[in-house]
């Protein structure tokens, strides 16, 4: 008898403990991308979105890559004291928990460096975005006017 109450309360114990709230980490969606055509003999190339993350965790954007460019980088384009436009690449981009980040022209966007070929309105290009804790997220992206 002692034997089956023994075998019970572990069981019991079991099942509680698989019962327990976990923490979610992050949960990253990403939402809405698009890529601008690109221009005349520009053989670069941008992509916008934004990234949603509905954990309860903050998750880091460390980079990204496309097949249809020699390099997919992060950068930001700000403006100076004068309006004189100007971009420089970011790094280790935090998506914070229950927030978003909007990758938007004149801001934060997937630089398309040396293109293989130029993106024309309803092209798509394949997008993997790799997060710090969420790993790699696959995205296919319409070519689209802004």
């Amino acid at each position: 008898m002692w034997k089956k109450s023994i075998v019970l309360s572990l069981v019991v114990i079991l099942l509680l403990a698989g019962c327990t709230p976990r923490a979610k980490g992050p949960e990253i969606t990403i939402q809405d991308a698009w890529a601008r055509p690109s221009a005349g003999a520009d053989m670069n190339g941008a992509i916008y979105f934004r990234i949603m993350n509905d954990g309860d965790e903050t998750d880091t954007l460390l980079g990204a890559e496309t097949p249809s460019a020699q390099a997919a980088e992060v950068h930001e384009s700000m403006a100076d004291d004068n309006g004189v436009m100007s971009m420089k690449p970011r790094e280790n981009i935090e998506i914070p928990a229950g927030g978003e980040v909007e990758f938007k022209p004149g801001g934060l966007h997937i630089m398309l460096v040396d293109l293989k070929k130029p993106l024309a309105v309803g092209d798509e290009v394949t997008l993997t975005l790799r997060f710090e804790k969420a790993g790699e997220i696959v995205q296919t992206v319409k070519v689209r006017e802004p």
